[in-house]
């Protein structure tokens, strides 16, 4: 399920080699538009990657952008490092915070530094996003990510926008990933594509306690032959102290499935937490990460 892009001059050989990076390097987590980052984020990890439809808790890293107008109370911190199947040498790190609406829109930070397997580049990427209330029960929010391959003097810029509705114990969510994508530096001049992948999320919270959530992603795509995958992942908070998180994600072509799991726990500690997740297949053990959060 980790596609690749082609047949688009320039811009196709960047995210080739990015592509070719991160599948490496990742977390084994699936593919997007881009191929950009999935950050070491225990709960977005263990619940199988779904946030697209997710109200609370979002991450930096990867959130739908309207997610970020519902964020009214408050400032969250995270760090995370991600491995492969073995904790000696760790492949992914990541800092991230969340802001709170201060009249102009919630948002949040990350930064992800993702080191290649030898003989593949180091990639560094950032995003930034801002969501607002439109209504008690809307939100609309816009971010833009930078991506730099470690020997490239061109980057990748890319934006995104979403929207999130929450009506009671159910929210919905769409997100256009990637609806402008710009070749920048490198003393060329930049060439800017419009390339959409649309997907779209649903999320059922009926306390603090639960969340269940399910999201298509890439339902619809700029490139016709790529292969749209879903997700799914639930958690569960026993006496606010413990979480126990469980997933899945993948996709399905020709009637066969590729299917991998995912799950973790949380320990929250007052305002603090720290997370485990862990993604596998068939293929045994592929990823796993630490993160510790806290929350002002």
């Amino acid at each position: 399920m980790f596609t690749r892009l082609a047949g688009m001059r320039a811009r196709a050989i960047v995210v080739f080699a990015l592509a070719l990076g991160l599948t490496a390097a990742i977390l084994a987590g699936p593919a997007s538009a881009l191929e950009l980052p999935y950050p070491p984020n225990a709960r977005l990890m263990a619940m199988g990657w779904t946030f697209v439809g997710v109200v609370d808790q979002h991450d930096p890293g990867r959130s739908n952008p309207g997610a970020y107008g519902f964020n009214s109370d408050q400032v969250t911190l995270s760090l995370g490092a991600g491995f492969g199947a073995g904790l000696d040498a760790f492949s992914t790190v990541y800092a991230g915070v969340s802001d709170l609406d201060r009249g102009v829109g919630g948002g949040g930070l990350a930064l992800v530094y993702s080191k290649a397997e030898e003989g593949e580049h180091d990639l560094k990427y950032a995003t930034y996003g801002i969501g607002r209330k439109v209504a008690d029960w809307c939100s609309l929010g816009l971010s833009l990510a930078y991506a730099q391959q470690s020997d490239s003097e061109r980057a990748a810029l890319t934006t995104d926008t979403g929207l999130l509705l929450k009506i009671g114990t159910l929210s919905a969510g769409v997100q256009a990933s990637s609806i402008t994508t710009s070749l920048v530096g490198g003393g060329v001049k930049m060439e800017t594509e419009f390339t959409p992948e649309i997907s779209v999320g649903l999320a059922f919270a009926p306390s603090k306690a639960l969340t269940v959530a399910v999201d298509a992603h890439g339902v619809v795509k700029h490139d016709d032959g790529a292969q749209p995958w879903y997700s799914g992942g639930a958690e569960v908070w026993l006496r606010d102290k413990l979480a126990l998180r469980v997933g899945a994600f993948g996709s399905f072509a020709e009637g066969a499935a590729d299917l991998s799991y995912t799950g973790g726990v949380g320990i929250k500690m007052g305002k603090a937490e720290v997370g485990y997740a862990l993604v596998w297949s068939d293929g045994g053990l592929r990823a796993q990460c630490f993160t510790a959060s806290s929350s002002f």
